[in-house]
């Protein structure tokens, strides 16, 4: 199965012209990357642009999107108008959605369900937002939240096939810190989230739906988390709307 690479570029860059020369990386590099999904989601301005610009080699994504198809929602955007442009995938619950705007997991649930209904791929951003020196996987603490989550998200919601979405485990407290991650708990992570989808859905689910990692991915720790064998890919944050580093990491996929 072919690892899935995400990058979301959050609330930049901060021109289209930018955003055109970014796009144009990804559509040079793409053609040389083989055995790898490349996923790229811009804000909503740049999403037409980026359809004709990235390339037929990477698949188009979302950063958000609201829970109704017709209602007067000031500033919002439907499942159906993503879909419109082409997008194939959306990204739901962030951490910083969480953090900035106070997102709780019933409208998460809500996303999930309006995104499933009209066919778009949600990616579902889980993770614990802090951790105590002694803290791992193991840790009680830590299972409390991540099954308390995931039990809020997935509420009412039935995955017919383990390709209908992807989870991203994102814990809060390394996004943005530049901190290498321990691969060993990150990989107890996933095991984790595999060991609940088997008891909320099936084994099929569990050993075959993507679960991919967040959280300071860059040109320098990227390989390494693509080599994790549970998991499906990763998220890529800030990496992913600096031509540098982006260049770096694309380079680095191809084989």
């Amino acid at each position: 199965m072919a690892k899935l690479i995400v990058f979301n570029f959050k609330m930049a860059p901060a021109s289209i012209m930018e955003a055109k020369e970014l796009f144009n990386i990804f559509n040079k590099y793409s053609k040389k990357i083989k055995n790898i999904k490349l996923i790229v989601t811009p804000p909503y301005i740049y999403l037409a642009e980026a359809k004709e610009r990235i390339g037929s080699k990477c698949y188009l994504g979302a950063q958000d999107a609201f829970w109704f198809n017709r209602y007067v929602i000031t500033g919002e955007i439907s499942p159906k108008m993503l879909k419109s442009l082409k997008s194939q995938y959306v990204i739901l619950g962030h951490s910083e959605r969480r953090e900035h705007l106070k997102e709780t997991e019933e409208m998460i649930n809500a996303k999930v369900k309006a995104c499933l209904q009209d066919g778009l791929k949600p990616i579902v951003c889980i993770g614990e937002k802090e951790r105590k020196n002694n803290d791992s996987a193991a840790s009680f603490s830590v299972k409390k939240i991540l099954f308390e989550q995931l039990n809020n998200i997935f509420q009412g919601i039935q995955i017919e096939k383990s390709s209908d979405l992807v989870i991203a485990y994102e814990p809060v407290w390394a996004i943005g810190t530049g901190k290498q991650q321990d691969l060993v708990e990150v990989q107890k992570m996933i095991d984790l989230i595999r060991f609940w989808l088997a008891r909320r859905f099936s084994e099929d689910i569990a050993k075959n739906l993507p679960i991919i990692y967040g959280g300071s991915v860059n040109a320098q720790n990227i390989v390494s988390f693509l080599k994790l064998k549970e998991s499906a890919g990763v998220l890529v944050g800030g990496a992913s709307t600096k031509k540098n580093e982006l260049t770096k990491i694309l380079n680095k996929l191809i084989k």
